[in-house]
């Protein structure tokens, strides 16, 4: 065999593995691209057997919320209801939560934990304590605490800051920057804060509070974002006596009262076969030193069924306290 010949052997050889290489490649492509469709199909057929966030949410209601007027679990409430309903302000969380229980309001809109200021303690104990009452629905709503006072006041003549304990939390910095000898004094709502203030008249008070508080009490806004978070957000349970029925919603509730100890084996129960942990939050059970309350909230991408909230609550001995999905402003 000559040299010539030897050099096209060996070029139709590189030749050929080559193709077979590039023949490989459109083929692991290929398969690619429809393993792609096939999930993308099916992510898209599980969205469409799921339930809208109010599939199950009559057109027209009475809602109760932590008042007065001005306050953001009022935002929240029309984010997630819309405008056409008669709202209930209430003067506590547990007041909202005992028209539900009651029969007086449909629905009840309540805190539940802030990314800064973390979860809302007070608020999870009233929703444990709560009779008949189960949660239907969930609403993240972007908080921008906005400084506010009567008109002519002047920041370097502030004695007293009212909000929430959650907002004073969430703007602590900015204070501490800014107002760093005023008084913080806690108003048992934004909107209760901004309407002291505004019947207070007393220029030296101001408020941190939602900004549409600002014109529905008469305030001059004085400084925008005092959170100086774009992180900020709260996040809210839609409770009602009546549990959604309907499969596919992608969120679940539960609670357990269980020495600290058990509850990595409860959890590694329940998140099993696809169901992911959101959050737990814990409040004391107060019959024994680490004995705790907890409400855990779980997840599945295809949604809950009844099938999987009973085999949840028999191998974890949680209680189901609803399931829904949830709604983002």
């Amino acid at each position: 065999m000559t040299a010539n010949t030897t050099t096209r052997s060996r070029s139709m050889a590189a030749l050929a593995l080559t193709l077979a290489f590039l023949l490989a490649c459109l083929a692991g492509c290929a398969q690619q691209q429809q393993q792609g469709a096939n999930s993308s199909s099916a992510e898209a057929a599980a969205q469409a057997e799921a339930p809208a966030p109010t599939a199950e949410i009559a057109d027209v209601t009475t809602i109760a919320y932590l008042g007065p007027e001005g306050t953001y679990t009022e935002e929240a409430t029309k984010l997630f209801f819309g405008d056409n309903d008669e709202l209930m302000p209430q003067a506590t969380v547990a007041d909202a939560l005992a028209k539900v229980a009651d029969g007086s309001a449909a629905y009840a809109v309540i805190p539940q934990e802030n990314t800064l200021g973390g979860p809302v303690t007070d608020y999870i104990d009233a929703f444990l304590a709560a009779e008949n009452v189960s949660v239907v629905g969930e609403v993240v709503l972007p908080i921008r605490q906005t400084l506010m006072g009567l008109p002519g006041t002047d920041l370097s003549q502030v004695t007293r800051v009212l909000s929430h304990k959650q907002g004073l939390a969430q703007s602590s910095a900015w204070l501490d920057e800014n107002l760093p000898g005023a008084e913080r004094v806690e108003a048992a709502s934004t909107a209760a804060a901004a309407q002291e203030v505004a019947t207070g008249n007393d220029p030296k008070v101001v408020a941190i509070a939602a900004p549409g508080a600002a014109d529905l009490y008469g305030l001059t806004v004085l400084q925008e974002n005092v959170s100086q978070s774009e992180a900020n957000k709260t996040r809210f349970y839609v409770v009602s006596r009546n549990p959604n029925k309907l499969s596919g919603y992608s969120s679940a509730v539960f609670a357990a009262d269980m020495p600290a100890d058990q509850l990595p084996g409860a959890l590694e129960a329940a998140c099993s076969d696809g169901t992911t942990l959101v959050s737990v939050h814990d409040r004391p059970e107060k019959s024994a030193l680490g004995v705790y309350r907890y409400v855990i909230e779980l997840e599945r991408a295809d949604g809950f069924t009844d099938e999987e909230i009973a085999r949840i609550e028999e191998a974890t001995h949680l209680e189901c306290l609803g399931r829904c999905s949830r709604v983002e402003g």
